[in-house]
């Protein structure tokens, strides 16, 4: 049940740009985003495609705080826009250890 719990987290705090978000928290997260998803975009292309532009900001506060957990800075979400090689490295930097 630790994924509805991270899940209801992420979204009571979508706006939230500061503190921190440990890496089980985040990864829960995204996850739970993908299964609904999924799941929606499944059963109705339209309603899959709302549910991911809404819970779009939530994701980036998300990252901003993992980010910020593990000592890496914030600016790393210009990877992004580098296909492929950039969303490596994003992911990769979004693994990183927390720093303490």
């Amino acid at each position: 049940m630790e994924i509805w719990r991270a899940l209801k987290l992420g979204l009571s705090q979508y706006a939230i740009f500061y503190g921190r978000t440990n890496r089980p928290d985040y990864w829960q997260f995204v996850l739970a985003l993908f299964v609904i998803s999924t799941v929606l975009s499944i059963l109705d292309e339209g309603v899959g495609l709302a549910f991911n532009v809404a819970t779009l900001l939530p994701w980036i506060a998300a990252s901003n705080r993992r980010f910020k957990d593990a000592g890496v800075s914030p600016k790393n979400f210009w990877w992004l826009a580098l296909p492929i090689v950039g969303w490596v490295f994003f992911v990769i930097r979004l693994t990183t250890p927390s720093k303490k």
